[in-house]
């Protein structure tokens, strides 16, 4: 998949290389200059002597995710591990468990971060992104459709001033979106080898 930018947002979720589901799981570790994402909503906490989600994929499999750090609860909570949230993995790899499961056992909680939002929130934010980027209004205030050179410092949505940023921010919108787009533009702007 060809990366995006500022200006044009083409990113698919549904990609099988940039976005593996349980059925298209790379089974060797990414060649230089590659890479992917594992994500799934976490449906389950079956945390017991250490952190360990159930999380739903795109295509509804479920995996059990376990931390293996050398601090598995306070890198569980600093990744945002919470029911609801979609739990991103960089270069997942499958792994066995001893219960006969198959799922991703986390060893490293730098590639591990969940999104303040459920499956259908990320995908609802990704087709209005690519439906503002088809129409030309990526660079008009996310508020009031006007011509906009100023960006939200975070995630670079679009406003025209301080006000439009400070009005869609208060009712809740955008306070409780500004993270997962974020990394959607990033993700956006990632050439994924």
């Amino acid at each position: 998949m060809a990366a995006g930018s500022e200006t044009e947002y083409k990113l698919d979720l549904d990609d099988i290389i940039a976005f593996p589901d349980a059925a298209h799981v790379p089974v060797l570790p990414p060649e230089p200059g590659e890479s992917w994402i594992i994500f799934g909503e976490i449906v389950n906490d079956a945390s017991v002597f250490r952190p360990v989600y159930t999380v739903r994929d795109k295509i509804n499999c479920e995996y059990p995710v376990a931390f293996y750090t050398d601090n598995p609860n306070e890198d569980a909570k600093a990744a945002g591990c919470q029911l609801g949230r979609v739990l991103c993995i960089t270069n997942g790899m499958r792994h066995h468990f001893v219960d006969g499961s198959n799922g991703y056992r986390i060893e490293d909680p730098s590639t591990v971060f969940a999104l303040p939002c459920s499956m259908a929130e990320l995908r609802a934010l990704n087709k209005r992104l690519r439906d503002q980027s088809d129409a030309g209004e990526l660079q008009l205030c996310s508020k009031c459709k006007k011509q906009s050179t100023q960006r939200c410092g975070k995630c670079q949505t679009a406003y025209c001033s301080k006000e439009c940023q400070s009005a869609d921010w208060k009712p809740g919108a955008h306070r409780f979106e500004c993270r997962a787009i974020e990394r959607l533009r990033i993700w956006n702007r990632t050439d994924w080898g």
